[in-house]
């Protein structure tokens, strides 16, 4: 392992905490106030979705940057970082008991994301695992085969199109 992008994944967490804690004590500040109206909880809420976005838009840059997660580990990690979230806002906050079924659907959840995190499938079964860091254009890395026959041919056309006007230029001269 390189130890030398150990720092930007401590970051990297640390940064998607904080964004996640933002984001669901946002979502449950509100709760406790029963006679809220829309625009109140809506003026508690909204800061917390701000900071939120601010954060993590940070904490994706870290991540993309330095080729820390796929897509499909953010999502597992945003799954894995709320749900511990929620249990501690509604042990303290909420004081609702935490149970046996919550802590087992954790761990269920926190196997889904070792599986994916260390590939442990497709290494049994012997499956190659895509190099989505090493492709030229990012964009084609979570591009859908749709996606990506759209954007040959688009291309294809810009360079007929500029290949014409060419064409028209050099027998005007």
């Amino acid at each position: 392992m390189d130890y030398s992008i150990l720092p930007y994944y401590v970051l990297f967490i640390c940064l998607f905490i904080l964004a996640q804690s933002l984001s669901m004590w946002g979502q449950y500040v509100t709760l406790p106030y029963k006679n809220l109206s829309m625009w109140e909880a809506y003026k508690m809420a909204i800061p917390f979705a701000w900071l939120d976005w601010v954060v993590m838009t940070f904490t994706v840059m870290v991540g993309h940057k330095y080729n820390l997660v796929t897509p499909t580990q953010d999502t597992f990690l945003l799954i894995i970082i709320q749900f511990c979230l929620i249990l501690i806002i509604n042990q303290f906050y909420l004081k609702q008991t935490v149970t046996r079924s919550d802590i087992l659907a954790f761990f269920i959840i926190l196997f889904g994301f070792f599986v994916s995190f260390l590939h442990l499938i497709s290494n049994i079964f012997n499956i190659s695992i895509p190099e989505h860091p090493g492709t030229p254009n990012p964009d084609d890395a979570s591009a859908t085969l749709k996606t990506l026959k759209y954007r040959s041919l688009h291309t294809n056309l810009k360079k007929k199109d500029s290949a014409k006007t060419k064409k028209v230029t050099d027998n005007v001269k």
